[in-house]
């Protein structure tokens, strides 16, 4: 509007000079283009006074005036935007920054600040224009990368943002539970003192394998290969094996724990082991009795004994009935074994076979000590088929007071411990001694192998003849035991 008016301004003014003075008319010719839109300037010329101005439009009409001298003058004037038919509003130019909103403009606060919310190219500032809006946005990095340190909501990266921020966080979870494997963007892991739920059962944060948790976030417990003094281990040889050197309760082995270590202990009652009645005693040796059982053991096998009656006395043993006497020179036929018999020794043994001279005249010359006051007799086909008569006096070195001289038998019995019947309780020999030629035992039967006496070194088939009844017409054995008084 404000061209409008000057352009009719100048018109008025240009007419008005043509008019004045009586002059001469001039005409005054307007040019006008068809396709002006804007009309910047026009000047006039009359009389001495211009009127101008400047027109921007490309295809702008343009005048000119002439003076005339004299006075007179001749103006000639260029308007653009003035059609021959009409006039035209035009508007101003579109500019970012006037401060004014115009054309495709989303906004134009007049200056060139992109931090506010306005940028200088008249965009409205939105996340992801490369600008940080302040008060608004803690960074804007221009992507949707939310694995750098801006995020592409603008707010800058941090733990606990749901994004594993790259070069700075091993994870992040968005969570502030520690217990779930990511703590403070680190990942869990044992030692850093944090139980790790399903996956660890403890973490003290320290490399101390031998307390309460080891240090491979295990809680300590008797059988892991690790002694836990804080629980009271003593040992762990992760085995449940207790006759080693540790129990299965992580305690070390000891006599009195009440279980036998192998190579080290002979026995282990525990509570019960007792140096006066055993079976086991407090240094958890066996006791040389058990009850009434002497283990095996004789006379023989306590120092200064040879033969005896070994007994019990509560642990150890009791030698009451022990003796100390010499042992026979024997070095023939080995006959049954009567040492448990209180004190028995083999002091001869023969093999007698049909005819020949197996049974010397002096056949009891090495049972003749005196300290054997007994003397025992057996024959048979073995060791294991025999018989015997127990004489309670030795007459090999005795001799006999009679002949013959009765009731010094006091048993006879068989391989089994049984009785067995013979002729009579006498004993025959010549010249009342044993060596002096024929003897005969349990009876005065002579030969005749139905018998159940013997009779040695007689007229017989046999030098010990009859063999107490048994084992017919076959080669027989003749045993001769010594041993002290009962």
């Amino acid at each position: 509007m404000i061209l409008r008016t000057q352009t009719m301004l100048a018109l008025a003014l240009a007419l008005g000079a043509a008019c004045s003075g009586g002059e001469e008319e001039t005409a005054v010719t307007f040019t006008a283009s068809a396709t002006a839109t804007t009309t910047a300037a026009a000047t006039t010329t009359t009389a001495g006074l211009t009127t101008s101005g400047a027109s921007t439009d490309s295809e702008g009409t343009s005048g000119t005036s002439a003076g005339t001298s004299g006075g007179e003058s001749t103006s000639t004037g260029a308007t653009s935007g003035v059609s021959t038919t009409g006039t035209t509003d035009v508007e101003p130019p579109v500019v970012c920054g006037d401060g004014k909103v115009g054309g495709l403009e989303a906004c134009d606060d007049g200056n060139t600040d992109n931090t506010d919310e306005c940028l200088d190219t008249c965009v409205a500032a939105a996340c992801g224009d490369g600008f940080v809006q302040a008060g608004v946005e803690g960074c804007d990095d221009a992507n949707n990368d939310n694995t750098d340190d801006c995020l592409d909501t603008c707010a800058a990266a941090e733990c606990g943002d749901g994004f594993v921020q790259a070069g700075a966080e091993e994870c992040d979870d968005a969570n502030d539970s520690d217990a779930d494997g990511c703590l403070s963007c680190v990942m869990a892991k044992c030692g850093d003192g944090v139980v790790w739920e399903g996956v660890e059962a403890c973490d003290d944060g320290n490399m101390v394998d031998d307390d309460a948790c080891s240090n491979s976030c295990a809680a300590g417990s008797c059988g892991d290969g690790v002694v836990q003094g804080g629980l009271g281990e003593e040992c762990d040889d992760a085995n449940d094996v207790n006759t080693d050197a540790c129990l299965d309760t992580c305690k070390m082995a000891k006599c009195g724990d009440g279980v036998v270590e192998a190579g080290v202990e002979a026995c282990d009652e525990g509570g019960n082991n007792n140096d006066n009645t055993g079976p086991c005693r407090t240094n958890c040796t066996l006791c040389d009795c058990q009850g009434n059982d002497v283990m095996g053991k004789t006379c023989a096998d306590v120092p200064g004994f040879t033969c005896g009656k070994l007994a019990c006395s509560g642990c150890s043993y009791n030698t009451s009935g022990c003796k100390n006497v010499p042992k026979p020179n024997f070095a023939g036929q080995l006959g049954p074994d009567f040492a448990k018999d209180t004190c028995w020794q083999q002091c001869e043994g023969y093999l007698d076979n049909p005819g020949g001279d197996d049974v010397p005249a002096a056949w009891g010359n090495d049972c003749v000590n005196a300290a054997w006051s007994r003397i025992r007799i057996a024959c048979g086909a073995s060791v294991n088929q025999y018989r015997y008569i127990t004489v309670e006096k030795n007459v090999f070195k005795d001799g006999l007071a009679a002949y013959p001289e009765n009731n010094l038998i006091s048993e006879a019995k068989d391989q089994n411990g049984v009785n067995f019947s013979y002729p009579g309780n006498q004993i025959y020999a010549t010249g009342n001694h044993p060596h002096n030629g024929t003897s005969w035992w349990a009876g005065g039967n002579g030969c005749g192998e139905t018998n159940g006496n013997i009779t040695i070194n007689n007229v017989c088939s046999w030098e010990a003849s009859n063999c107490f009844g048994q084992n017919n017409g076959g080669a027989r054995y003749l045993w001769v035991y010594v041993a002290p008084p009962p």
